[in-house]
């Protein structure tokens, strides 16, 4: 009952700041629309191994991996990628080197990377240090990653491994939070790790396929973790959209949705039960509340839950992909294709071109909007009040 209030006082919250909607959006010169977008340091991208650019044009693996001195922590990205491809569109120049304070466009995207990741640079206390994700044998450069980002990007007030930040003695580099302080564009990725692949880990890792036995149990306790990890998520992510909105309240700001690459992925090769299907209800259910905050914040929502995805991943087993050793292959199972990308960035660009634009159409397509965003909530609620009474039904 507690959580339903809480949840039905995040609605009210959301109706008693509709006249957000109503705001004007600022109006572009027409000598060069996108001269809004430069301002200050340009398009700042958060985002996780999307954002990077997994399986994005046929150069990915090489410039996912590129390095200098900084560690993987190069805000260079995939050419494919999304932030590349919206960057391209409007104009923005991307940094030849993490110094390089000329560009218009940061990416600051990595895989793996968690809303907790983030709030941890930041300096914003979540109750939760990510370095407590013990990241498996796909990811296990996180951590030596974690720390270096700490030192050299993150916030004094982050607090690193060893109890202070680099940041500020080197005099080379921009901190996290000088980026989206003067951000004029902002676009957030961020989620499926905080929830699926935390879920993986600690669920899927443990789960026995050739137990059929346990398997039941073993499903069950995914799904458990799955509305764990969400409650987690549903209060961490506005702690990271309230630090943008006070401290940078003119950016303009775009919150990306997320989708089920594995929606059709049977549970093994021999058994065709389509587990992939469990992941359906929590990834609306994250598409929904990220819906709301976008209009909660007055900010815009990009849907790319219908986005292409490689036909042969859909149909994989989960026995399949667990199986995959080789960090690059598992990688692919859950990105779009390179059309994929292309898709998510067409949308962020006509989004950010419809409020460059400021009509009166654009008003009334973000109250049709609002209301898709509080009938899509309360379908999240009814889910998880079934999915709550099915818990209690299991104990």
């Amino acid at each position: 009952m507690k959580r339903f209030n809480r949840i039905l006082a995040s609605i009210l919250a959301v109706l008693l700041t509709m006249p957000l909607l109503l705001t004007p959006a600022f109006a572009a010169d027409a000598n060069d629309p996108y001269e809004p977008l430069r301002q200050g340091v340009g398009y700042v991208a958060l985002g996780d191994s999307f954002a990077r650019g997994y399986g994005a044009g046929g150069r990915w693996q090489e410039q996912i991996y590129l390095n200098d001195t900084y560690g993987h922590y190069d805000c260079r990205n995939v050419d494919g990628a999304y932030p590349n491809l919206v960057a391209e569109a409007f104009g923005l120049s991307a940094p030849d080197d993490i110094r390089d304070t000329s560009a218009k466009m940061w990416s600051l995207s990595h895989d793996a990377v968690s809303t907790a990741y983030m709030l941890d640079l930041l300096g914003i206390d979540d109750g939760y240090r990510d370095e407590e994700f013990t990241y498996n044998e796909h990811y296990r450069y996180m951590a030596e990653r974690y720390e270096t980002d700490l030192r050299y990007f993150g916030d004094p007030k982050s607090c690193a491994l060893d109890g202070q930040s680099a940041y500020g003695r080197t005099g080379e580099v921009m901190s996290v939070r000088e980026l989206i302080e003067n951000a004029s564009l902002i676009t957030i990725g961020l989620g499926q790790t905080d929830i699926l692949y935390k879920a993986q880990t600690f669920g899927l890792g443990g789960l026995d396929l050739s137990n059929a036995a346990s398997i039941p149990g073993g499903v069950a306790n995914i799904l458990h973790l799955l509305d764990r990890y969400f409650d987690y998520w549903k209060d961490a992510y506005p702690l990271l959209l309230d630090y943008i909105k006070e401290s940078n309240p003119d950016a303009k700001v775009i919150l990306v949705g997320t989708l089920n690459p594995i929606k059709d992925a049977t549970l093994t090769d021999d058994v065709a039960i389509k587990i992939g299907a469990a992941l359906n209800g929590i990834m609306a259910s994250m598409n929904a509340y990220t819906r709301l905050c976008a209009y909660r914040y007055g900010y815009q929502y990009v849907d790319i839950s219908d986005v292409e995805t490689p036909a042969s991943v859909t149909q994989m087993s989960i026995g399949h992909i667990l199986s995959i050793s080789d960090p690059i292959e598992y990688g692919l199972t859950a990105h779009p294709t390179p059309r994929g990308y292309s898709q998510i960035a067409d949308r962020i660009i006509a989004a950010v071109k419809a409020d460059l634009d400021g009509s009166s159409a654009n008003s009334l397509l973000k109250i049709k909007a609002f209301f898709t965003a509080i009938i899509d909530w309360f379908r999240v609620l009814l889910f998880r009040a079934v999915v709550s009474l099915g818990s209690v039904g299991r104990s």
